[in-house]
């Protein structure tokens, strides 16, 4: 049978590695990454796959997955290919559905883990089919709700290479379950974060178009993102170009919006577009 538990803070006594610290807070300050979810869970057991999967209307939908050795499928993506044969065939029988259905409806702050085997699977095709063939031997599930209703899993699979997870493993990842859901909910809330700001982004664009027709459009996109707080630096990175190049931008558009008599510089510009 499939081992599941439920808790909302780490366990007693669990102590991380700077370098898990360091992985966790790099998970939690950017979006959603199945990348940098794996290697923050390999500093404290390692995985060979990960997918992170979306309970939409309870049923699953892969939105990422990640392999600790990608180059080793020769241009497969072995995450999608076993998630497509799952989807198609054995998600009815999975245990994760029902853990899922229950944690949908409690506090947004619990996380949910269930361990299973490959001999545990009670379906002889999901096992042949996606853990015989890609030589998995077992599958830990972290699940959470960020939002009432919302259902979010991490999977973790490990194959034969690093053989069947030891009790010290486990006992591992239930002390990280925990700072692992707090991460992955950070980065969802900096994915909606971002997500915000660049539609603010894209209406402060707009009107400058229209109230300034002068400023050309690489100039409107770097007004648009100083009047919502982004440095140089960071316009220098989201639009693609050298630092200096924001800088020389910025003069050119400061100059035409003092000759229109409208707003030429940080503070009145996030007072007027922001």
């Amino acid at each position: 049978m499939p081992a599941i538990w439920s808790f909302d803070a780490p366990a007693p006594g669990q102590a991380l590695s700077p370098a898990a610290v360091s992985a966790l807070l790099d998970c939690a300050s950017a979006p959603p990454s199945a990348a940098r979810l794996l290697r923050a869970i390999d500093t404290v057991v390692p995985v060979e796959y990960l997918s992170l999967v979306n309970f939409r209307r309870d049923t699953p939908e892969l939105i990422e997955g990640s392999s600790r050795h990608p180059h080793e499928g020769h241009g497969r993506d072995v995450v999608a290919e076993c998630f497509a044969i799952y989807r198609r065939s054995y998600w009815r029988a999975d245990a994760v559905m029902r853990l899922a259905d229950r944690v949908s409806q409690r506090p947004a702050r619990e996380v949910a883990v269930l361990h299973c085997r490959a001999d545990e699977l009670p379906v002889a095709g999901w096992r042949n089919e996606i853990y015989k063939r890609e030589r998995l031997t077992e599958r830990f599930t972290l699940l959470h709700a960020p939002a009432r209703g919302a259902v979010q899993a991490i999977h973790l699979y490990r194959d034969e290479r690093q053989g069947l997870f030891r009790p010290d493993e486990i006992q591992r990842l239930l002390g990280l379950a925990p700072l692992l859901r707090q991460a992955h909910q950070a980065a969802l809330n900096a994915e909606g974060v971002a997500a915000d700001r660049e539609a603010q982004v894209a209406l402060s664009r707009q009107r400058l178009a229209r109230l300034v027709p002068a400023l050309s459009p690489r100039e409107a996109e770097v007004v648009a993102r100083i009047a919502h707080g982004l440095s140089a630096d960071g316009i220098a990175a989201e639009l693609d170009v050298a630092p200096s190049t924001v800088v020389t931008l910025r003069k050119r558009a400061y100059a035409k919006l003092a000759e229109a008599g409208l707003p030429a510089d940080r503070l009145r510009l996030a007072r007027w577009l922001g």
